[in-house]
Parts: structure tokens; C-alpha cells; sequence
């Protein structure tokens, strides 16, 4: 069972009912060096991880999706899958939502497949951006060249 000497920052509290879910704790990634505006994450009384990864932060897209995924489960609904996964293929077509509010959306396409960065988070390089960006800041889109 996984303890933290950390005092987390904001917790939301176990959904009672018939259902019931546990409480999410929520901790700044830089109690353990992670990039700034990133959390850590528990749930219950286990660190949410993505896989192959031994600690994973997520930025406020990630935390809400996966408190709206909580909420869905607590409700008794299905869980909705993530929009853009690890194994996107080169050439998907996507939705950049920047985090930024001053930079506008950008319909383009992946130019690779999704890789790890050097702090763990999943980034794919895409058409119109001189770095890659995070799979939680694209959107899947349908490929109107297709039809």
C-alpha cells in the first residue's frame, strides 16, 4: 500500500452510492522533480502510472480526463478511451489544442509516431510546429481529404 510523506495539494473525496469510487489525492510534480504544472496523482491508496512508466505527471487536460473517467465510474458509465493513444500511427489526422489561450487551434497530421520525452510524457511531432507536442494537447479529427 503506497504511502506519501507529501501533503497533497487538493483532494476530491470518495464518491459514496451504490456504485462508490475512492478518493483522488492530487501532488506537484516537483516534489519529486517532475516539470512544473504537472501533478502526480492517487487514487485510493494507488499512484495512477501510465504503462512502463514508474512515475507519471499529467498535465491539466490529463487530470481532468482522468476525473471525468473517476466521475464515469462512479456513475456506473462506461470509461471513455483517451483521444489520441501511444500507438497513433505517422499521418493521423488531429486537433492541436494549445494550453497556451493566445495560440489558436491547428488542424494537422502526426509526422511520426508518439515517443517518450526526457520526463516521461508521451510527444509526437506534427505538420506546422518546430517541437513536438503532447498527445493530451491533440484532439482526434476526421481526415476530410479521405471522403
Amino acid at each position: 500500500m503506497p504511502t506519501c510523506k507529501h501533503k497533497p495539494c487538493a483532494v476530491l473525496p470518495a464518491f459514496k452510492g451504490e456504485i462508490g469510487t475512492p478518493k483522488i489525492s492530487f501532488y506537484p510534480a516537483q516534489l519529486w522533480d517532475g516539470p512544473e504544472g504537472r501533478w502526480r496523482i492517487m487514487i485510493g491508496d494507488r499512484w495512477v502510472r501510465r504503462q512502463g512508466e514508474s512515475r507519471s505527471f499529467f498535465t491539466l487536460d490529463g487530470v481532468t480526463s482522468l476525473v471525468m473517467d473517476h466521475l464515469r465510474s462512479g456513475l456506473g458509465l462506461p470509461v471513455e478511451q483517451p483521444g489520441i493513444l501511444p500507438d497513433t500511427k505517422k499521418a493521423t489526422p488531429v486537433t492541436f489544442v494549445p494550453q497556451d489561450p493566445g495560440e489558436p487551434l491547428l488542424n494537422t497530421w502526426t509526422r511520426t509516431e508518439p515517443f517518450k520525452d526526457q520526463h516521461g510524457e508521451w510527444r509526437v511531432w506534427v505538420f506546422h510546429k518546430q517541437n513536438p507536442v503532447l498527445l493530451d494537447d491533440l484532439v482526434p479529427r476526421e481526415d476530410r481529404r479521405a471522403a
